[in-house]
């Protein structure tokens, strides 16, 4: 099944590996080799001669020693076993113990992923075929007159039931209720549409909400365009446009770890004119405060599916996005080819 199986960890994790991952931030690895796991895959990840990264898999050929536990020199990650030495490629390039007129073996290597550099972030492809061209790339990140901030959160959820919370729109009453919206709800539209890799929703007259973050960050006097979507394999894009100055994007890559945990890395960009350095310094610990409420409530839902076994969800109309992301995933599971037609139509909700 082309783009999804089970890695390391067989029928417990799961996850489509023909696309680029996060599998850290990039200013974590300087000099020393950083261990991570991306789809329940162990990862040795270090920089080349170069300064380019290197993921290989973290396990040594020899004894089987954690080779994120070594340390690289001149490009290559030393064993802390054994010295056994390995470069970018995973091939084993020295080994100490050996006579001096001698190499090592070709069977001593260890498999790597590709592995880049991005928008601060490394990158690392765990798919068998060639990777795309270029990883994901944050909207406006770098570019004049936006300011960003990031977060890393682990998720004791999975992907999919990350990335749905990210775009559900009722939740945020309850679980955020005062923080980001409240009660007093009101009826919205929802213009959805969907295409081959990726699912969005348009919300039509939305109203401003009763709660600190609309009365600190978003015009009363300015009409809201507000618009969720969903990019294959894991990516949620939330966008709140009042103006051409002033937006907030909020970014979120979702890096599957083990069937129950995902590395979030969340990046929230926002236009707001000359002060947005200072909006950043409420923006940010607000958004730290809300995305730890989403924590508590996932644990939540997590810890409830290991008492009750299997989920045994009650889909309805106003879940506007979870069935579609889980009918992309599906598709690319069983390995049918991207359905190209772009589907809209309309749904009401409460919120």
């Amino acid at each position: 099944m082309k783009g999804y199986r089970t890695v390391y960890d067989p029928g417990q994790v799961l996850g489509l590996t023909d696309y680029w991952y996060i599998a850290a931030e990039a200013r974590r690895l300087g000099r020393r080799p950083l261990g991570v796991t991306v789809l329940g895959r162990p990862l040795a990840l270090f920089r080349r001669a170069d300064g380019q990264p290197a993921a290989v898999l973290d396990r040594c050929a020899h004894r089987n020693a954690p080779l994120s536990h070594g340390r690289v020199d001149r490009g290559c990650l030393e064993c802390p076993y054994h010295g056994w030495r390995y470069d970018g490629d995973g091939r084993c390039v020295e080994v100490p113990s050996f006579p001096a007129d001698c190499t090592p073996p070709s069977r001593a290597r260890v498999p790597a992923l590709p592995a880049v550099e991005s928008d601060g972030y490394i990158w690392v492809y765990p798919g068998d075929g060639p990777p795309p061209a270029a990883p994901f790339r944050f909207p406006h990140f770098g570019e004049r007159g936006w300011t960003s901030f990031s977060m890393v959160t682990r998720f004791p959820a999975g992907a999919f039931a990350c990335a749905e919370n990210f775009l559900d729109c009722p939740h945020t009453v309850f679980v955020h209720q005062g923080w980001f919206r409240s009660r007093n709800a009101g009826e919205v539209r929802a213009r959805i549409r969907r295409g081959a890799d990726w699912v969005e929703a348009e919300f039509l007259g939305e109203r401003d909400a009763e709660s600190v973050v609309s009365r600190l960050l978003f015009p009363s006097s300015r009409p809201m365009v507000h618009t969720d979507r969903f990019l294959l394999p894991a990516t949620t894009r939330v966008d709140y446009r009042f103006s051409p100055d002033r937006q907030f994007i909020i970014t979120s890559q979702c890096t599957p770890v083990t069937a129950g945990e995902t590395e979030v890395y969340t990046r929230i960009t926002f236009r707001f004119g000359r002060i947005g350095p200072l909006v950043r310094l409420v923006f940010a610990p607000l958004s730290r405060r809300v995305i730890r409420q989403d924590v508590d409530i996932l644990r939540l839902q997590t810890e409830n599916l290991a008492r009750f076994g299997r989920p045994h969800p009650t889909r309805v109309a106003t879940d506007l996005l979870g069935p579609q992301i889980w009918r992309l995933w599906r598709r690319h599971r069983l390995g049918l080819p991207p359905d190209e037609s772009t589907e809209e139509w309309e749904a009401r909700l409460r919120f």
